[in-house]
């Protein structure tokens, strides 16, 4: 595959998900639907749509068996050893401490009018938003008590993730790394990050290290498990925060205003 169409592949999903966070949530919410549903929905629907994509690539173009198997062989989803799960530890710790050692610079640059995120996007993914413990809301929806968010939200989210572990490391990374030997995992980190997370234009200096660390932790350990692990577990800690907000008590709450 040429360098042009993983562009491509990368481009698109990224410009549908900008295309929908900036224009297309602004009308939804404008003609009555919520924010939540809104956000993510313009979110999430492109990434999902990797996993079919990725296994329509497999049997279209390389006449791949749509059995288990199959799919686990060329999409490298081998199991993960003991050592894989230290390396992978190390790796989830040095995604975090980069990402939070990096948001001074996320916040100035969102100041940048060009960069600025979405007028409507609530803390913590607005670095100009106040952000306190426990949440109260979340895209405007209040959290005490709202199970029901959690019990949806972390699978569909695992799923999304996987979708994207799919196509880019479990799918393309096996190709790049015919094409660029030890280097694939900064090819496909950097499209990864710029590409498809064009949307996140004022962290596009803060997301790098992670985006790159996923990559090389599925080539170093060769298989597509391990970056899933270092991608879910790096955004864990946003379902900790939401589930503090759903059991938090009045008390906390009037305590946060």
């Amino acid at each position: 595959m040429s360098i042009g169409w993983q562009i491509v592949l990368f481009a698109v999903p990224g410009f549908l998900i900008y295309l929908g966070i900036f224009f297309a949530v602004p009308k939804l919410v404008k003609h009555g639907c919520s924010l939540l549903y809104a956000f993510w929905l313009c979110l999430w629907t492109p990434a999902l749509l990797l996993l079919p994509v990725s296994l329509w690539l497999f049997r279209s173009f390389e006449g791949g068996s749509l059995t288990w198997t199959a799919i686990s062989e060329r999409f490298r989803l081998v199991p993960l050893t003991a050592a894989d799960w230290a390396w992978i530890g190390a790796a989830v710790v040095v995604t975090v401490l980069t990402e939070q050692l990096l948001e001074p610079v996320s916040k100035v640059l969102a100041g940048k009018r060009p960069l600025a995120p979405p007028d409507y996007l609530p803390a913590p993914f607005n670095p100009l938003r106040r952000f306190s413990l426990p949440p109260r809301e979340f895209f405007g929806v209040p959290l005490r008590g709202n199970w029901m968010l959690l019990v949806v939200f972390i699978p569909v989210h695992i799923l999304a993730m996987f979708s994207e572990e799919m196509l880019w490391r479990g799918y393309l990374l096996p190709i790049q790394e015919a094409q660029f030997g030890v280097w694939a995992w900064v090819v496909n980190g950097l499209m990864w990050a710029w590409l498809m997370h064009m949307v996140l234009r004022w962290h596009f200096v803060a997301m790098v290290p992670g985006m790159l660390i996923a990559p090389l932790a599925a080539q170093f350990i060769g298989s597509t498990w391990a970056s899933f692990a270092v991608h879910t577990i790096s955004n864990a800690p946003l379902w900790i925060i939401l589930l503090m907000g759903i059991t938090a008590n009045p008390r906390e709450d009037s305590s946060a205003a």
